[in-house]
C-alpha cells in the first residue's frame, strides 16, 4: 500500500511539474508591456503619429550599446544600461544611440584580428574620443548591435525609431553603409542629402514611405554620396536631453568643468511639460518609475472600457484622460492652427465635436493633445471645468486609440 501511495504521489507531483513547465512563461519586460504604464505609452505613441517629431515626447536610451548584458572583464566595464538594445526597444526606447568606432579588435582566430567598426564607449573629452581611448579589443561589432535593432523592427513593422550614430568611423562610411544596407535595407527613411531632420517630418510620413528608421549621423556631411543621401546630419528642431552616470562621464566632467546630470522621474515629467522632445536615459528599465513618468495622458488604470462601452477620450479636471461612453454630454477641446486651445460654447455628445468647435471664432477644430505641453495648455484653458471631450477614440478597433 505504501508503495502504491508513494507511486501515486510521485506521479501527481510529476504531472504538476509538467503542467507548470508547459504553462506560458512571461518575463518582466512582457509584464511591463502589459501593465498600465506600458499600454499607456503605446497609446501615446499611436496618437502622435501625425504630429511632427519636433513636437513628440520620446523616451530613449543613452549609449544604448554600453550595457551590462554585454559586459565582461575585458569590455563595457562601466556600463550605462541594464538591458540589451533589443530589450530597451521592447521597454519603450524609441531613440537608440550607437557609437561607431573604426578600431582594432581581437575577435576570432589571431589571423582574423584587425580593424573593424566596433561599438565603443570611448572618450574623456571629444579630442581623446577621436583616438578611441577606452575602446576594448573585444568590444562588440557595430553589425551585432544593428542586428538587434533589425530583429525588433521586423517584429514591430508599424513602429518608427530614431537611430543615432556617434561617428568615430575615421571616414569608413562605406563600411558603415554596408552594415546598414545589410541589416536595415529598405527600412531607413532617406534624408535626400546633407540636412537636419525637417521640422514637419512625422512618423506617419516615414511609415507612408514604407520605412521605420530616421537615421541621424553626426560628424558633418559624409563624403560618401550614398551615406549622405541616407543619413540626416542633425536633429534640427528636435531637442534632446541626456544623462551620463558613468565613471568616464564623471572624469570627463572633471576635466571640462561641466556637470553630470541624473534624470529622475520628476525630471522626465517636467521635461515633457516644458515641450522637450527626447529624454535619453542611462539604466533605462521598466521598474524605476521613469518610463511611467513619460505617461502624460491617461490616468492610472485608464483606459479600461468600463462596462464595455467606453470608446471616446475625455480629459478630467486633473489633466489626465479617461475613456467614456461616447453618448455622454461634455464640452469639447478645440484647437486653432496656431496651437491655441479653447473650450466649446456648448456641450454635446462626442460626435458633435466638429460642429461645436467650428462655431468658435478664429478657425478652431475639434482636437486632442499629442504631447504633454499641449495637454497642459488644454488643462489651463478649461479654467477648472471638470470634463472635456478629446478628438480621440477606439471606436474602430477596441484598444487601438487614434487621433481624428
Amino acid at each position: 500500500m505504501k508503495k502504491f501511495l508513494l507511486l501515486t504521489t510521485g506521479l501527481m507531483a510529476s504531472a504538476a511539474a509538467s503542467a507548470m513547465s508547459s504553462a506560458p512563461q512571461t518575463d518582466p519586460i512582457t509584464d511591463f508591456q502589459n501593465s498600465w504604464a506600458g499600454k499607456a505609452l503605446s497609446h501615446q505613441r499611436a496618437l502622435d503619429m501625425n504630429s511632427p517629431l519636433a513636437d513628440n515626447n520620446i523616451l530613449g536610451s543613452h549609449n544604448s550599446y554600453n550595457s551590462e548584458v554585454y559586459s565582461d572583464p575585458t569590455r563595457y566595464i562601466d556600463p550605462q544600461q541594464k538591458h540589451s538594445i533589443y530589450d530597451q526597444l521592447r521597454i519603450g526606447a524609441r531613440f537608440v544611440e550607437l557609437d561607431a568606432h573604426w578600431t582594432a579588435h581581437t575577435h576570432g582566430w589571431p589571423w582574423e584580428w584587425g580593424t573593424d567598426l566596433l561599438l565603443c564607449h570611448s572618450g574623456i573629452g571629444a579630442e581623446l574620443g577621436d583616438l578611441h581611448v577606452g575602446c576594448s579589443l573585444t568590444d562588440r561589432f557595430v553589425k551585432d548591435g544593428v542586428q538587434e535593432v533589425s530583429d525588433w523592427l521586423n517584429e514591430n513593422p508599424q513602429e518608427v525609431i530614431i537611430l543615432y550614430f556617434e561617428d568615430h568611423t575615421d571616414g569608413h562610411h562605406q563600411e558603415l553603409l554596408n552594415i546598414l544596407n545589410d541589416k536595415l535595407g529598405g527600412k531607413i527613411y532617406a534624408s535626400g542629402g546633407c540636412k537636419s531632420i525637417p521640422s514637419s517630418l512625422t512618423k506617419a510620413q516615414v511609415r507612408a514611405a514604407g520605412k521605420q528608421v530616421v537615421l541621424w549621423k553626426d560628424g558633418g556631411c559624409s563624403g560618401n554620396a550614398a551615406m549622405a543621401n541616407l543619413a540626416f546630419t542633425g536633429l534640427g528642431q528636435v531637442d534632446r536631453i541626456w544623462e551620463d552616470r558613468t565613471s568616464v562621464g564623471a572624469i570627463g566632467a572633471f576635466f571640462t568643468g561641466g556637470s553630470v546630470n541624473k534624470i529622475e522621474s520628476a525630471d522626465v515629467v517636467q521635461a515633457f511639460k516644458n515641450g522637450g522632445n527626447i529624454v535619453n536615459l542611462d539604466d533605462l528599465t521598466y521598474n524605476d518609475g521613469r518610463m511611467a513618468a513619460g505617461v502624460w495622458s491617461w490616468d492610472n488604470g485608464e483606459p479600461n472600457n468600463y462596462n464595455g462601452d467606453q470608446d471616446c477620450a475625455v480629459q478630467w479636471g486633473n489633466g489626465r484622460w479617461d475613456d467614456a461612453n461616447c453618448g455622454s454630454v461634455h464640452h469639447f477641446a478645440c484647437e486653432d492652427n496656431a496651437g491655441n486651445w479653447a473650450i466649446s460654447a456648448w456641450a454635446g455628445q462626442w460626435s458633435e465635436g466638429a460642429a461645436a468647435c467650428s462655431q468658435l471664432a478664429g478657425g478652431y477644430h475639434f482636437s486632442v493633445p499629442t504631447n504633454s505641453k499641449a495637454n497642459e495648455a488644454l488643462k489651463a484653458a478649461k479654467a477648472g471645468m471638470s470634463h472635456v471631450w478629446l478628438n480621440a477614440s477606439d471606436r474602430a478597433s477596441e484598444g487601438k486609440w487614434v487621433a481624428h
